[in-house]
């Protein structure tokens, strides 16, 4: 069994410090191996210039990537989902996606339509994400769809094999999965699994499962 319990020690102060704050002059393997939460990347975002706007967060590590390897402030700005001041869209299969809002009305509207052309059709781990997303780079190419296209892709999604593909930069998420699909970790608490990534955040490399195995020696029960 792995010491994933015992790899952080939680009455010691230092031990979940912050990782090297983000600065202008870090370097790209600096930023890639820290960890930076949403909160972070949008102070030092704006901080050098960077429109944050609603940004996700693999957007804005890619845009300070870009900062960092060129010291030129990217001129990409954000596409807000609806214009502000107006009324939300009318959900119709035939509405043109203008200014949309991703609630619990919306979502039960698309998987309705969904259900309607795929009677029993599961749900998909990360299929929101993945609509979004779609949705996102429609706006951004300036394209005209309307909801019924965003059903069909949320059809199209829920109709994959095998799983979605991760969500980028959800780490802490990506490594609460492969620790908890571990058969190694059964027995390890919600507290000694929290502390585990605790622990591998704060170490240089990537935080990832498979580098926290690589840190973690194995112990014999």
């Amino acid at each position: 069994m792995k010491s994933c319990e015992n790899a952080v020690e939680p009455n010691d102060p230092g031990t979940y410090g912050n990782t090297a704050p983000l600065h202008r002059g870090m370097s790209i393997k600096e930023f890639d191996n820290a960890y930076d939460y949403a909160a972070e990347l949008k102070r030092f975002a704006r901080e050098v210039g960077i429109t944050a706007g609603n940004f996700r967060k693999v957007e804005l590590e890619a845009l300070i990537r870009e900062f960092l390897q060129t010291g030129k402030v990217p001129d990409r700005k954000p596409v807000m989902p609806r214009k502000p001041g107006e009324a939300r869209d009318v959900l119709k299969p035939d509405t043109v996606v203008t200014n949309y809002v991703g609630d619990k009305t919306t979502k039960a509207f698309l998987l309705d339509l969904v259900q309607a052309a795929a009677p029993g059709l599961g749900i998909k781990s990360g299929q929101w994400y993945w609509l979004n997303d779609w949705r996102r780079q429609q706006q951004e190419a300036c394209l005209r769809f309307t909801y019924g296209d965003m059903a069909d892709h949320l059809r199209s999604l829920m109709q994959t094999e095998g799983r979605l593909p991760q969500i980028p930069s959800a780490r802490m998420n990506n490594f609460i999965t492969a620790f908890r699909a571990d058969p190694d970790n059964a027995s390890i608490s919600r507290e000694g699994m929290l502390a585990a990534w605790m622990w591998l955040k704060v170490q240089p490399g990537p935080s990832t499962y498979t580098e926290f195995c690589r840190l973690t020696p194995q112990s014999s029960q």
